[in-house]
């Protein structure tokens, strides 16, 4: 553990919120503590692949975020999900997805696939200061580009293990989110609300959770795909 340094207390933090909404149109949104935005891998996903994915949020959702007390949202479910309606344009999308991000204080999905469904949207996430907490299969190597100031756990078998989550969003839901560095990392500060106390929240986490750490494993294998259309690359339309 090093030394704890903030750089954005509570205070601040609604102040550089309320600046980048401004500067992204979306003043009107209003951040709700007790909700949730649960990313999932849409546009790409194989359709073998569909019905685990969704049987992930679904435990996600139910089982770990509403026992907390927290309200999820879906993107697969959403008006614009890429199953249901590919009229919409990438303006329409970006800006529907960005209001439900930053009005939810908590950020929430599965890191499974080489195709997040996350990557632009964690590091949203990551600028608008939520509580971002990922969600690693032991089982799976993805990609080392991962945003800091955000919480990475990891499970071997989510089903079996869901009932593990629900207490660390309870533990989080005490705490009000900041930024700062421990010692020269940067982190995702949480400052008390019923006292003075200032964490890492990962590290915090880690603490009392340790079987959840998510540690990287180089020789963990990752999810090999396969592509069905790749004569697109050399389409003459």
């Amino acid at each position: 553990m090093g030394k704890i340094t903030v750089t954005m207390d509570p205070e601040q933090r609604q102040k550089y919120i309320d600046m980048l909404l401004e500067l992204d149109g979306l003043s009107h949104v209003q951040e709700n503590p007790n909700s949730a935005y649960c990313p999932i891998s849409l546009t790409s996903t194989p359709d073998e692949l569909k019905k685990t994915l969704k049987s992930h949020q679904e435990l996600l959702m139910e089982n770990v975020l509403q026992s907390a007390g927290i309200t999820a949202y879906d993107p697969g479910s959403a008006p614009f999900s890429p199953d249901t309606n590919l009229t919409s344009l990438p303006n329409e999308v970006y800006l529907l997805d960005s209001g439900k991000i930053v009005g939810s204080r908590f950020f929430v999905g599965h890191n499974l696939l080489a195709s997040t469904g996350q990557g632009i949207e964690a590091e949203k996430a990551k600028i608008y200061n939520r509580i971002s907490v990922i969600l690693m299969n032991k089982n799976i190597r993805v990609s080392r580009m991962q945003p800091h100031r955000a919480i990475y756990l990891q499970y071997s078998n989510f089903e079996n293990e869901v009932h593990l989550f629900a207490p660390i969003f309870k533990m989080l839901l005490e705490y009000e989110p900041g930024m700062g560095f421990n010692g020269h990392v940067p982190v995702l500060l949480g400052f008390e609300k019923k006292g003075n106390k200032i964490i890492d929240l990962e590290e915090s986490v880690y603490r009392e959770f340790p079987a959840l750490q998510y540690k990287y494993d180089g020789t963990v294998p990752i999810l090999r795909l396969r592509s069905e259309n790749p004569e697109l690359f050399y389409s003459n339309k």
